[in-house]
C-alpha cells in the first residue's frame, strides 16, 4: 500500500515539475529561440502560408514580446509587423474569462493581399456551434499602420487604439477604436457571435477628415454604417465634400443577399446640381444583370434622365455585354437610345437621337427658331477594330415668330466617320435661295478600344471648304441681333499639306448699331497658296467718299496686312461720328496679331450727354468730419488677345458740345496694350471754341486734357482756361481736375473776389452798387459753378441744321455795341473761315481766315466794319 501511495506521488511529482521545467526552459534566450522556430514552422503549413516569428522576449505567457512577425506565400512576404507586444492577466482564467491588458505593435505593415489557395476538394465540415467565453481588451495600441501601394494604390498610413473591446459569454461583442493619420475618426463595433441565427456584426464609421487620399478636395468627411447578417448586407453611407468654395454631399443605402447587390436609393447635391437614383447588380454563377436608374436636376430645374439596363455573361474566359437599352432624356425633349452587344471580337451598337422639335428647348433664345432635329450613331467591328460612325440633322430651320420671319429655312447636316485607320468628318448648310456652305476633312488615325489607342496622324491632314450663299441668311440669328451683314460670299479651299482655292466676297456690308460701325461696298478677293493667304482685292467704303483698303496676307502662320483709311467715316452714332484716315500694320500670329501705326481722326463731332455735377457744399458743420466709406469693387481686368500700339493724330477738327460747350479740339494720343488693359497716354488741347457760364461765352484760350496712360482711363484737365472780354475787364474761368468731375475757378484782370468777377461779369459793376435781386442772381451764378453740362446746346443743333462748323452769339464789347452772329467752317484741315454780321440797322459784315502752317504757326487775315483789315501772324506754344 505505502509503494502504490508512494508511485502514485511521484508520478503526480512527475506532472507538475515537467510543466514547471519547461515554463522555466522557455524563459530561458534558448527555450525562447525554440519557441519561435517551433510556432514558426507549426504555423506555416503549405507554399501559401509562410510565417517567420523572430525574436521573443518577456515573461511568457503572460507579457510576450515578438520583435519581427512575417507571414507571405510563394509569391513573397506579404505582411510585416515589428514590437508586438501582448499583457494579459492569467489569473482571471479562475474567474472564466480571458483579460488582455494590453494588445499592440510598434508598426504593422499590408504590403499586399495574399494569394488565394487552391479550393479544398473534400466534403465541407458542418460548422460547429461557437460557445464563446469572456474576453476583454482593455488597451490596444498600433503606432504604425501602413497599407500599401497594391492594396490601396497608394501608400496610406495611420494609428490606431482602442481603450476597450468586449466579447460577452452570450456572444455581444462592443468596442471602438480610434484612427488618426492619413485619415482620422472612429469605429464602434457591436455584434452577436455564436451559433443561432440571429448572429450578426454592425460597424458604425465616423469619417472625421481625410488627408490622403485627398481625390482633389479641401474636405472629405461622413459616416458610415453597415450590419452583417446571416442572410446578408445592409448599409448606408453619406459624406460631405468641399472644394475651394463649392460643397457637395453624396448618400446612399446598399444591400447585398441572395446574389443581389442593391443600392436601392443615392443622391449626389453638388454646384447646384442634384442627382438621384438607384443601381441594381444580380450575380449568377455565370451573369451579371444590371439596371440603372437616375435623375439630374441643374441649377435652373431642367432634369436629365439616365436608364440603363445590361447583362454581363461570361464564358469560356470570354465576355459579352448585352445593352438593352440605355435611355437618357434631357429637358423632357431630347431623347438619345442605345442598344446592342460587345464582347472583345464584336461590337455592334446602335443608337438614335429621337426627333424633337428646337422650339421646345427651354433654353434662351431658342425658342425664337424652329426644326427638325434628329441623328443617330453606330459602333461596329471589334474592340481591337472598332468603327464609330454618326450624323445629325437639322431640317427647317427658321424662325418660329412672325418678328423674325426674314430667316429662310435652312438644313444642317453633320457627320463623323472613324474607321479603316481614317478620321473623316463633313458638315453642309443648305438652302434653296441662298446657296450652301461644305466643309469637310479626313485623316489617317490609330483607333482601338483594346488595347486603348486613339493616336490620330496630322501629317495627313486634308481638309475643303466650298460657300456659295448670301451672308444676309445670318441676319436674324441671336449672335447677330444688334448687326446687318451683307454680301455674296464665293469660296473654294483645300488644305493638303498647303493651302489652295480662293475667297470671294461681292456688294458686301456690315452695320453694328451698337458701336455706330458702317461699312459698304466690301469686294474682297483672298488667293490661298503654298505660302499662305494673299490679298488681291480687300475694298470698301463709308457709304460715301471715305475709302478702305486692305493688302498683304498670310505667310507661313504670320500675319502681314496692312489697313489704309481715307477719311472714312466709319462711326456715326447719335453721340459720336467720325472720319478716319491713317494706316494701320496687322503683324504677330493668328493666335496672338498685333496692331500697329498712324491712325488720324480728320473728324468728330462729339455730344457730351452728361458730365455728373459735384455733390453740393455742406449747409452745417454737423457732418464736416464724418469719415466716408466708397466701397469699390475690384474687377479683374483681362489683358487684350491683341497687341496694340497705335499713334493717334486727332487733328483740329474734334467738335465737342454740350449745353455749356461749343468748341473745337485737337491733340495727339499714344493706344497701347499693358497688362492691365488698354493704355491711353496724351493731351488733347482747345483751338477754339467757347463755355458758355451765366449766360456768357468763355472762349477757350489755353490748357488741355490730358491722358496719364493709366488702366482705366481717367482723363483730366489741366489749366483749360476760357476767357470773358470787355474793354476794361478780363474775366478767366480755369478748369483742372477729372473731366466727368473738374474744379471751377475764377480769376480776372485786374483781379477781384470771385462775388466781384461776377458781379462785372452780369451786370458790368461792382457788388456794392447791384440792386438785391442782382445780387441773388451773383449768387445763383456762383452756384452755378458746381453744376454740370447735359444734352447738345441750341448753338450746335443750330449749325447742324445750316451746315457750318462753328456759330456763335457775340454781345458787344461796350454798352451801346451792337451784337453780332458769326458762322464759320473748315474748308480744309487748315484752313478756317468765319463770316460776322451784326444784328443793327447797319447790318455791318466781316471776314476773317487763318491758315495754320504748322501746329504753332498761323496766317491770319480779316475785313470788315468790325474788324482791324490787315495780316496777322500768330504765334503760340505749349508751357
Amino acid at each position: 500500500m505505502k509503494k502504490r501511495t508512494s508511485r502514485v506521488w511521484k508520478i503526480l511529482g512527475v506532472l507538475v515539475l515537467v510543466p514547471a521545467l519547461l515554463l522555466a526552459l522557455i524563459q530561458t534566450p534558448p527555450g525562447k529561440t525554440l519557441l519561435a522556430s517551433t510556432l514558426s514552422r507549426m504555423l506555416s503549413g503549405s507554399d501559401n502560408l509562410d510565417v517567420k516569428i523572430g525574436k521573443i522576449s518577456g515573461w511568457i505567457p503572460a507579457a510576450i514580446q515578438i520583435d519581427r512577425l512575417e507571414i507571405g506565400d510563394a509569391e513573397g512576404t506579404w505582411l510585416t509587423a515589428d514590437g508586438l507586444h501582448c499583457r494579459w492577466m492569467i489569473r482571471d482564467l479562475v474567474d472564466r474569462r480571458i483579460r488582455v491588458a494590453q494588445l499592440g505593435g510598434a508598426s504593422i505593415e499590408l504590403h499586399r493581399f495574399p494569394k488565394a489557395g487552391e479550393p479544398d476538394s473534400s466534403s465541407p465540415v458542418e460548422p460547429r456551434e461557437f460557445r464563446p467565453v469572456e474576453v476583454m481588451l482593455d488597451d490596444l495600441a498600433i503606432d504604425q499602420l501602413t497599407l500599401g501601394e497594391a492594396v490601396a494604390g497608394m501608400v496610406l498610413e495611420y494609428t490606431v487604439h482602442s481603450g476597450g473591446i468586449r466579447l460577452l459569454p452570450s456572444g455581444r461583442l462592443t468596442g471602438e477604436l480610434n484612427i488618426d493619420g492619413d485619415a482620422e475618426g472612429r469605429v464602434k463595433l457591436d455584434a452577436l457571435l455564436g451559433g443561432g441565427r440571429d448572429n450578426r456584426l454592425t460597424v458604425l464609421a465616423e469619417l472625421k477628415r481625410m488627408a490622403n487620399p485627398d481625390f482633389g478636395l479641401d474636405l472629405l468627411s461622413g459616416h458610415a454604417e453597415a450590419t452583417l447578417t446571416r442572410t446578408g448586407l445592409r448599409g448606408s453611407v453619406s459624406a460631405s465634400v468641399r472644394k475651394d468654395e463649392l460643397e457637395g454631399q453624396l448618400s446612399t443605402q446598399l444591400e447585398f443577399s441572395q446574389q443581389q447587390l442593391r443600392f436601392p436609393h443615392f443622391g449626389i447635391i453638388a454646384a447646384g446640381y442634384s442627382a438621384e437614383g438607384s443601381l441594381s447588380l444580380d450575380f449568377s454563377r455565370e451573369t451579371i444583370g444590371i439596371l440603372f436608374d437616375t435623375d439630374l436636376v441643374d441649377a435652373v430645374t431642367n432634369t436629365y434622365s439616365i436608364h440603363a439596363a445590361a447583362t454581363v455573361s461570361t464564358s469560356n474566359e470570354s465576355w459579352v455585354v448585352d445593352f438593352h437599352p440605355l435611355e437618357i432624356q434631357c429637358f423632357d425633349v431630347v431623347g438619345f437610345s442605345l442598344a446592342g452587344v460587345v464582347s472583345p471580337d464584336r461590337l455592334a451598337l446602335n443608337g438614335s437621337l429621337t426627333e424633337f422639335d428646337l422650339k421646345e428647348l427651354p433654353l434662351s433664345g431658342i425658342s425664337n427658331f424652329t426644326g427638325r432635329v434628329g441623328g443617330a450613331l453606330a459602333v461596329l467591328g471589334s474592340l481591337a477594330k472598332p468603327e464609330v460612325r454618326a450624323e445629325l440633322d437639322v431640317a427647317q430651320f427658321a424662325s418660329s415668330q412672325e418678328a423674325l420671319d426674314e430667316l429662310p429655312e435652312l438644313n444642317f447636316h453633320i457627320s463623323g466617320e472613324l474607321a479603316d485607320g481614317r478620321m473623316q468628318g463633313s458638315s453642309m448648310l443648305t438652302n434653296s435661295a441662298t446657296g450652301r456652305l461644305e466643309a469637310g476633312f479626313r485623316m489617317p488615325c490609330a483607333f482601338s478600344l483594346e488595347p486603348a489607342i486613339f493616336t490620330p496622324d496630322s501629317g495627313g491632314f486634308h481638309a475643303d471648304f466650298k460657300a456659295d450663299m448670301d451672308f444676309g441668311i445670318l441676319n436674324q440669328l441671336a449672335m447677330f441681333n444688334d448687326q446687318r451683314i451683307a454680301g455674296k460670299l464665293k469660296a473654294e479651299l483645300v488644305y493638303n499639306r498647303s493651302l489652295s482655292g480662293f475667297i470671294r466676297v461681292e456688294q458686301g456690308a456690315y452695320e453694328h448699331f451698337n458701336w455706330g460701325i458702317v461699312v459698304h461696298d466690301m469686294v474682297l478677293d483672298l488667293a490661298a497658296t503654298e505660302e499662305g493667304l494673299r490679298v488681291n482685292t480687300a475694298t470698301a467704303t463709308d457709304g460715301g467718299t471715305g475709302r478702305i483698303a486692305l493688302t498683304g496676307g498670310v505667310v507661313s502662320n504670320r500675319l502681314a496686312l496692312a489697313l489704309n483709311l481715307t477719311q472714312a467715316a466709319l462711326i456715326k452714332r447719335d453721340d459720336v461720328e467720325s472720319t478716319l484716315s491713317g494706316q494701320l500694320e496687322i503683324g504677330g500670329s493668328f493666335a496672338h496679331p498685333k496692331v500697329t501705326g498712324l491712325l488720324v481722326v480728320d473728324r468728330a463731332d462729339i455730344l457730351i450727354d452728361n458730365i455728373a455735377p459735384t455733390l453740393p457744399p455742406l449747409l452745417t458743420n454737423y457732418d464736416a468730419h464724418a469719415t466716408t466709406n466708397t466701397i469699390t469693387v475690384a474687377v479683374e481686368r483681362v489683358p487684350l488677345p491683341f497687341g496694340l500700339d497705335v499713334q493717334v493724330d486727332l487733328a483740329d477738327q474734334i467738335f465737342v458740345n454740350a449745353s455749356m460747350i461749343d468748341s473745337v479740339w485737337g491733340g495727339n494720343l499714344r493706344v497701347q496694350d499693358v497688362p492691365q488693359g488698354v493704355s491711353v497716354r496724351g493731351a488733347i488741347e482747345p483751338k477754339r471754341g467757347y463755355f458758355s457760364f451765366i449766360g456768357k461765352k468763355f472762349r477757350f484760350i489755353d490748357g488741355q486734357i490730358d491722358m496719364d496712360g493709366s488702366v482705366p482711363a481717367s482723363p483730366s484737365m489741366n489749366q483749360v482756361t476760357a476767357e470773358y472780354n470787355r474793354s476794361d475787364f478780363t474775366a478767366r474761368l480755369v478748369l483742372n481736375g477729372r473731366l466727368d468731375n473738374p474744379d471751377f475757378r475764377l480769376e480776372s484782370t485786374p483781379s477781384m473776389p470771385e462775388d466781384e468777377v461776377l458781379s462785372h461779369v452780369l451786370f458790368g459793376r461792382d457788388t456794392s452798387s447791384i440792386t438785391p435781386y442782382q445780387a441773388y442772381q451773383v449768387a445763383a451764378a456762383a452756384r452755378q459753378l458746381s453744376g454740370g453740362m447735359n444734352g447738345p446746346g441750341f448753338m450746335y443743333q443750330m449749325r447742324q441744321a445750316v451746315g457750318v462748323d462753328t456759330l456763335e452769339w457775340r454781345e458787344g464789347d461796350a454798352e451801346g455795341d451792337a451784337s453780332s452772329v458769326a458762322a464759320g467752317k473748315y474748308l480744309t484741315p487748315a484752313l478756317y473761315v468765319e463770316v460776322n454780321r451784326s444784328l443793327d440797322a447797319k447790318g455791318d459784315m466781316g471776314m476773317m481766315a487763318e491758315y495754320e502752317v504748322t501746329k504753332h504757326f498761323s496766317v491770319e487775315t480779316s475785313t470788315g466794319p468790325q474788324m482791324r483789315p490787315g495780316i496777322g501772324v500768330n504765334w503760340k506754344n505749349d508751357y
